[in-house]
């Protein structure tokens, strides 16, 4: 996640798959349009096939095309050098990048493929006659910035609400299996990597090596093979809520 990003790859355009198309179609912001305008929207796109881990958008640049995540999927997120912030993932039926496509403002994250992607790409010009003609598409979009809204302001909420380290330990308690194990203890079956909860929690690597060091040192957690389990739960609550 803290990798550093080389600046995108001009990736070469390719023809459509038969099963591209049928997903395309289908994806969750076209598929109320009517079959004819649907045909002229996509033949007027550009299909792109990339690879785990390359890099779509960079932030800070200008390019303003609307992204349609046709298979595969596309991880948002914000990278510095002590924090990343993953904005979300777009899976399949999804899209990203409206927000530059309606103010023609710089992309304000990275979009990477989380592993082998095809990507549906609209100018700006063309997404936008289509949000013209097209009030459900307008609607659609609303909806989504508005969500994007209330995201942020819960992010910003959380973060200077709580320390990093608090933080760490909210996503801890999100990750953990409804109920216990046989033993009584609260299972985390598959354990993110460092650099994935600092992404998570909007903090360093090194303020999660901290929260985690001190959960085994007072006996809240202890590892185990892939995954982490908590033996104090009502700890772990404390420790992220206490002021």
């Amino acid at each position: 996640m803290s990798q550093k990003k080389s600046p995108p790859k001009k990736q070469s355009s390719s023809k459509p798959e038969p099963d591209d198309m049928e997903l395309f179609r289908v994806n969750d912001l076209l598929i109320g349009l009517d079959d004819d305008v649907f045909k002229d929207f996509a033949k007027r796109c550009t299909f792109r096939r990339v690879k785990q881990g390359d890099l779509l958008v960079k932030s800070g640049s200008t390019q303003n095309d609307i992204f349609f995540v046709i298979k595969g999927s596309v991880r948002i997120v914000q990278d510095d050098k002590d924090i990343n912030v993953v904005y979300g993932t777009i899976n399949e039926g999804g899209w990203f990048g409206e927000i530059a496509a309606i103010d023609k403002g710089q992309r304000t994250a990275d979009a990477y493929a989380l592993f082998d992607t095809v990507v549906a790409v609209a100018a700006r010009a063309l997404f936008l006659n289509l949000m013209l003609e097209q009030r459900q598409i307008a609607v659609k979009i609303l909806e989504s910035l508005a969500t994007v809204v209330r995201s942020s302001n819960a992010r910003v909420a959380e973060v200077s609400s709580f320390s990093g380290v608090q933080r760490v330990y909210l996503k801890l308690l999100e990750l953990v299996d409804e109920k216990p194990a046989a033993n009584g203890h609260w299972v985390i079956r598959e354990m993110p990597s460092h650099d994935q909860l600092s992404a998570m929690a909007s903090t360093s690597k090194e303020t999660v090596t901290r929260a985690l060091s001190q959960l085994l040192q007072c006996n809240t957690a202890k590892r185990a093979t892939g995954r982490l389990e908590i033996i104090n739960m009502d700890n772990l609550k404390r420790l992220a809520t206490e002021v």
